[in-house]
């Protein structure tokens, strides 16, 4: 009883103990990164090469553009090429003896402005500019949503999720940075904020739901923002790389559909995150795969779109609605994406702090905090994928702390009698 009581309220994780296991947590993040960038990790995974991140297939897409034909980058076997070529390159010539596979380049030509961008640096140098910069927007970004605490600083350093996106050099700290800044600047600032909310087009599973939050919320100046500013960076791409890289992506999708996820292999289903791989690592059909991700994704929508309809609830519920949502109803996303729970965990500590927390809301959060930790072995060891229940969670807090929210400003503002 004690125990349960102690994880209803809470009481547990005061501000000395998180920032004792935030500090505990960098520390040895950071040991770990300096034997990783020291080569180390080769004794434990021989044959893997010198800090070849998933960033090398940003780094091979680029080198495509540059080569003047960026929808070579589309062409899964051109592509592999190159990546190869770039580990062999930065493992100074030394056999890598690991079959890694492709990671074939997916996204829009949108973000292979990036990669060109990369390829004109040596590769190291181009992936530590590539992961400080991710790194320095993902704090400058952050920083309006946090809690006005020390204690918030340290916890988002030493969240999970930020080394995990690291290590393996992807994309979440864009991410992250473009939709918290959208979030911090929608009430002061709705034009800059459209051109950020834009800037996640480059991401189309992500961008989906942020239009339709936009409308139904009645951010007229954000939205029309976000479409124009998301149409004028895919009209400079276009201009830039040709129609040839966009022909190339649109001619993919239905691969790629296939690839990561209709054929059920290991290595995809094995390093996905969503209700549809869930179904169907544990052994669903793909009409029953689809069919759980299209209800679990309607039900997410109502509930973020109900949210933001009634604008009854704080700024803090919303957004962590939203950013939950963005990850729920995509049919794949990858632990590295998880850092998107930097949102959601901030604000919602924000608004707990300020209201007071939900029953078991405070025990939840620390529970969310170390999921992307979690699902990089739920996986690889035929476990219960839990990331899609730990964020229809999420959504159910957003919704009882939304409702709480209401009925408090109902009160507060009583109709008045007739008498």
């Amino acid at each position: 009883m004690a125990l349960m009581a102690a994880l209803c309220d809470g009481r547990w994780l005061h501000p000395r103990r998180l920032l004792a296991y935030s500090k505990i947590f960098l520390l040895v993040a950071s040991v770990l990164g300096v034997a990783w960038i020291a080569g180390l990790h080769q004794v434990f995974l021989p044959g893997e090469g010198a800090l070849v991140t998933d960033f090398v297939n940003v780094y091979a897409a680029g080198q495509a553009a540059h080569e003047g034909n960026p929808a070579d980058a589309y062409n899964w076997d051109s592509q592999r090429k190159r990546e190869d070529a770039v580990r062999l390159d930065a493992s100074r010539e030394k056999p890598i003896t690991k079959d890694t596979g492709v990671i074939p380049w997916l996204y829009p030509p949108v973000f292979l402005s990036v990669g060109w961008a990369a390829a004109f640096f040596p590769y190291f140098l181009a992936l530590g500019l590539y992961s400080l910069i991710g790194l320095i927007g993902f704090f400058w970004a952050m920083k309006p949503l946090l809690p006005p605490y020390k204690e918030a600083w340290w916890a988002l350093a030493a969240f999970p999720g930020v080394f995990i996106n690291l290590f393996s050099g992807q994309n979440g700290f864009i991410t992250t940075a473009l939709l918290a800044a959208g979030l911090a600047l929608l009430e002061r600032s709705p034009v800059a904020a459209g051109l950020a909310l834009g800037a996640l087009c480059y991401k189309p599973h992500f961008f989906l739901l942020i239009p339709l939050v936009l409308l139904v919320g009645r951010y007229g100046k954000a939205l029309a923002a976000t479409i124009v500013s998301a149409a004028l960076y895919c009209g400079l791409v276009w201009f830039a790389f040709g129609s040839d890289a966009w022909l190339a992506f649109f001619h993919g999708v239905s691969t790629t559909r296939s690839a990561v996820l209709e054929l059920g292999t290991d290595r995809w289903l094995g390093i996905q995150h969503s209700v549809f791989s869930m179904v169907r690592v544990l052994g669903g059909g793909l009409s029953w795969a689809y069919a759980s991700q299209m209800l679990v994704s309607a039900a997410a929508m109502l509930v973020v779109v109900h949210l933001w309809w009634n604008r009854r609830s704080s700024f803090e519920v919303r957004g962590a609605a939203l950013a939950g949502a963005v990850l729920l109803i995509s049919p794949y996303f990858f632990a590295p994406d998880q850092v998107l729970l930097a949102i959601p965990l901030a604000l919602l500590a924000r608004a707990g702090l300020r209201e007071g927390f939900l029953p078991f809301e405070k025990t939840y959060l620390f529970a969310l905090a170390l999921l992307p930790l979690l699902v990089q072995s739920t996986f690889a060891h035929g476990a219960l994928p839990v990331a899609p229940l730990m964020l229809g969670v999420l959504l159910l807090f957003c919704w009882v702390r939304g409702k709480k929210e209401w009925r408090a400003r109902r009160n507060s503002n009583p109709q008045p009698s007739d008498s």
